[in-house]
């Protein structure tokens, strides 16, 4: 079955439950940016990219982050963030994958920043633009609250890293 093993496909199951349980349980509410607040999924999210690569990550990422979405009751919310987090999971997973050998710390920080990015940009551009809930100066707090999240998550992840990619041997 090659790179779809019962293995991998349970371990997807698992990141993907994590996503959703990391994401829903550790909500912390931004002082500086309404309706905001951190997590510590998007670890989770830059793991997956670790462990089985971009487009496992981008499944995991997508519906570990839609399900939190449902659960914490922000269903405007469910369809973008399915989006952005599978394109956030993919981008770490392009990065932070190699199938043999070990990730270079440049990779993983390039990794981990770029994907972040994306998401503060790709909440933003969601925000202003699509739904246009508010006006685009006044969403700037909102863009550094995800700035500030997808930090946590990169905190959480960096030194966990190198024990944890050994996971991707299964």
């Amino acid at each position: 079955m090659g790179s779809w093993s019962v293995r991998k496909l349970v371990l997807a199951g698992i990141l993907a439950a994590l996503v959703f349980a990391v994401t829903a349980f550790t909500k912390i509410p931004s002082p500086f940016a309404k309706a905001a607040y951190y997590h510590a999924g998007d670890s989770i999210i830059y793991l997956s990219g670790l462990v089985l690569g971009p487009h496992m990550a981008a499944v995991i990422s997508g519906l570990g982050s839609f399900l939190a979405d449902l659960y914490l009751g922000y269903p405007l919310y469910m369809v973008a963030t399915f989006i952005i987090k599978g394109i956030m999971g993919g981008i770490a997973g392009y990065f932070l994958y190699v199938p043999q050998g070990r990730v270079s710390w440049t990779r993983k920080l390039l990794g981990v920043a770029l994907a972040g990015l994306w998401m503060a940009v790709g909440y933003y551009v969601f925000e202003v633009y699509i739904i246009r809930i508010v006006d685009w100066r006044a969403n700037i707090p909102n863009f550094f609250a995800n700035i500030g999240q997808a930090l946590v998550g990169a905190v959480i992840f960096l030194p966990l890293s190198k024990p944890l990619e050994r996971l991707k041997d299964v």
